[in-house]
C-alpha cells in the first residue's frame, strides 16, 4: 500500500472518522494484546476508558489466576533498536502498580513512524502485522524508576505461557 492509497482512504472513506495516529496507536495496542491472547486461546478483558483508575488497561486470564497489563503503543522506538526501550512511569502508576498483588505486566506494542498503513499488511497470503511487542513486570519498581523494557522480551503465546507457569508456581502452596 503506497502513501496515495492511505490518503485515499481517510479523505474518501473515512474523512470525519478517521483516529488521529494518537488515538490509532492507543486502540492498536490493546488489538495487538488481543490478537496474541486469541492466538494462544485464553481472555483478554479491555478496561473501558471510564474505569481506567489503576493504571491498567485490561487483564488476562491465565487459569489460577489472571495478570494486569498496562499497554502502551508507540512510534518512537525501532523493534530492531537498542536493547531496551525505556517508558516514563507515572508516580500514581507506580503506586497502583505496588498495591496489586498479582503480577502487573507493561505491554510497550511498537508500530512504524512514518505511515500507520504499515501496522498490517494484507497480501494474497493473509493479513499480517508489521509491529511487535515486548514486556516488563511493573509491580516492583522504585519511586523515581521508569519502565525498562527489553527487547528480549518479546510478548508471544510463549510469553503467556511463562506468566501462567510464575502463577501455577505462586499459587502451589495454596493447593495443597
Amino acid at each position: 500500500m503506497s502513501n496515495g492509497y492511505y490518503d485515499w482512504v481517510m479523505t474518501r472513506i473515512l474523512p470525519e472518522a478517521a483516529f488521529d495516529d494518537n488515538t490509532s496507536k492507543a486502540r492498536y495496542g490493546p488489538a495487538y494484546v488481543r490478537a496474541v491472547c486469541s492466538q494462544a486461546g485464553v481472555k483478554f478483558s479491555e478496561t473501558s476508558a471510564d474505569e481506567d483508575r489503576d493504571a491498567v488497561d485490561g487483564t488476562i486470564d491465565l487459569g489460577p489466576a489472571t495478570v494486569y497489563v498496562q499497554i502502551k503503543c508507540s512510534d518512537q522506538y525501532r523493534i530492531h533498536g537498542g536493547p531496551t526501550a525505556t517508558w516514563r512511569a507515572e508516580q500514581a502508576w507506580r503506586e497502583h502498580w505496588r498495591h496489586k498483588i498479582l503480577p502487573v505486566y507493561f505491554i510497550l506494542v511498537v508500530v512504524d513512524k512514518v505511515d500507520r498503513t504499515k501496522w498490517l499488511e494484507h497480501p494474497d497470503e493473509g493479513t499480517f502485522h508489521r509491529s511487535a511487542a515486548f514486556w516488563a513486570q511493573v509491580n516492583g519498581i522504585g519511586d523515581d524508576e521508569n519502565v525498562v523494557v527489553p527487547k528480549s522480551n518479546r510478548f508471544t503465546v510463549e510469553t503467556l505461557r511463562g506468566w501462567q507457569d510464575d502463577l501455577e508456581k505462586l499459587f502451589a502452596p495454596l493447593r495443597r
